[in-house]
């Protein structure tokens, strides 16, 4: 018998046999026993009734203190942001960089003709003082003098305008990924909601889990006890 049955034979059936004794001394000894039985096994389904009801405030107590919305409103809320979440919206789409943009006719001096005609004239003068003024060595030197003159301001030209470009590029480059850690944000923030909402419907499932096994346990506990009675 339950150690709380055999409190309550102890403290219940004294009262309750005080009271009655002067009525089973007119009964017989049979009777006397049987109506002792019964009022044995009243006090211990009362007492087992009391102690089923405490169980269950405090499972019903603790249920309610640990599931924080038994109303289904995290699943909800999870159900819809999976269902929304789309990976693809967290990719930043961006133009590939136009270099089409740069030419390097923009970076040319814009004093390159008249370079080129002192290059000429200075040519010239000097053949000239050599006597060679109008020999085809002259004009010889003349076109290698522009040729090589043109190609410096070229390459100049060339790389001012890379300079300008690699610039360019790198602070597109660094824009986009600037808004592309902006994206990275917000889809953490949101795998990081999800992953919270699902350990709290994992959270409510076990501890409805535990309140149905402790529903279980009392239910067998009170019936084995109540057999018992018999």
């Amino acid at each position: 018998m339950a150690p709380v049955v055999a409190a309550a034979l102890i403290g219940g059936a004294a009262s309750l046999l005080g009271s009655g004794i002067s009525s089973w001394m007119n009964k017989s000894s049979a009777d006397a026993d049987r109506e002792a039985a019964t009022l044995r096994k009243n006090i211990a389904n009362q007492q087992v009734n009391r102690w089923e009801a405490d169980a269950n405030r405090i499972l019903e107590s603790a249920m309610n203190n640990n599931v924080r919305l038994s109303n289904g409103n995290d699943l909800a809320a999870y159900q819809q942001l999976k269902q929304s979440y789309d990976p693809s919206k967290y990719i930043y789409d961006f133009q590939p960089f136009d270099k089409s943009n740069y030419h390097v006719e923009d970076y040319l001096n814009p004093n390159r003709e008249r370079i080129l005609n002192e290059v000429t004239k200075a040519i010239s003068h000097r053949m000239g003082g050599q006597g060679l003024g109008h020999s085809y060595g002259a004009a010889e030197a003349i076109g290698e003098g522009i040729l090589a003159k043109d190609e410096e301001l070229y390459d100049k030209a060339y790389d001012q305008m890379m300079a300008d470009r690699n610039f360019d590029y790198g602070a597109y480059t660094n824009y986009i990924n600037q808004q592309q850690q902006r994206l990275n944000a917000m889809q953490q923030g949101v795998m990081s909601q999800m992953q919270t909402l699902r350990d709290d419907i994992t959270f409510d499932q076990q501890q409805q889990d535990a309140y149905i096994a402790n529903k279980i346990n009392l239910g067998n506990t009170l019936a084995q006890t109540r057999a018992s009675l018999v």
